[in-house]
Order: C-alpha cells, then sequence, then structure tokens
C-alpha cells in the first residue's frame, strides 16, 4: 500500500511488521531489546523469540 511504512529486521534484513499475537519469548525478547541490547523496533518478532531463547539459555545474569 502506499505509505507504508516497512520495517527491516536488523538481524536477519527481513520486512516485518508489528506483531499483534504475543507469546512469552516475545515479550522477552521486545524487553531484552528495550533493557539490554537498545535496539527496539528494530527486530521481527522471529528474532526477538530466538533472542530470547539464547538470553534464557546463556544470559544467566538478566535470568531474574
Amino acid at each position: 500500500m502506499k505509505g507504508e511504512v516497512k520495517n527491516v529486521c536488523v538481524i536477519c534484513r527481513k520486512e516485518f511488521q508489528p506483531q499483534q499475537q504475543n507469546s512469552v519469548f516475545l515479550e522477552a525478547g521486545e524487553w531484552l531489546a528495550e533493557e539490554v541490547w537498545k535496539d527496539a523496533g528494530q527486530l521481527c518478532p522471529q528474532c526477538l523469540e530466538n533472542r530470547a531463547r539464547l538470553a534464557m539459555m546463556y544470559l544467566h545474569e538478566h535470568n531474574t
């Protein structure tokens, strides 16, 4: 559509639109993007979920 803003993920470079559905991993990924890596709004939902899963496994200082 004309005038539609396209978001491109900074990790995988795929275009994405904000996700309507939330999973616990998506919510955790959004929190990490805001609080830890300061790149909120720049990652697609899949990369946010993957980041949260990896953080859960490897970043124990953020698992509270």
